[in-house]
């Protein structure tokens, strides 16, 4: 399957929209995983991290760090408005990563 490059025309014209107030990553990722239950724990640390890197008042050292992490991903400046809390909210949409899941392999 063939991935578009970086430099796509489909790119541009999402820097060109302005994908920094847009809620969506401009940068996707696709992860691939069996266990289910692997997916749903990834997601809970997800929407832990964005909690705390949201938290105005907390200044511990796993706060600070995430807000770095953010800041580094470019994803920190998009979090205004932000609720993990909130049942609509897709954090994998909001970090651009696409989940797949595949077949257990019978090769051991």
């Amino acid at each position: 399957m063939l991935q578009p490059s970086k430099h796509s025309p489909s790119r541009y014209q999402a820097l060109a929209a302005g994908t920094r107030s847009s809620a969506r990553a401009a940068h996707r990722v696709r992860l691939c995983y069996r266990d289910e239950a692997y997916r749903q724990r990834s997601e809970a640390r997800a929407k832990c991290l964005i909690a705390d890197a949201a938290s105005p008042t907390s200044s511990s050292t796993s706060v600070l760090l995430a807000k770095k992490a953010l800041k580094y991903r470019k994803v920190y400046d998009r979090m205004t408005g932000v609720d993990v809390n909130d049942p609509n909210f897709d954090v994998f949409e909001f970090l651009g990563v696409d989940w797949c899941k595949t077949e257990a392999s019978s090769h051991v």
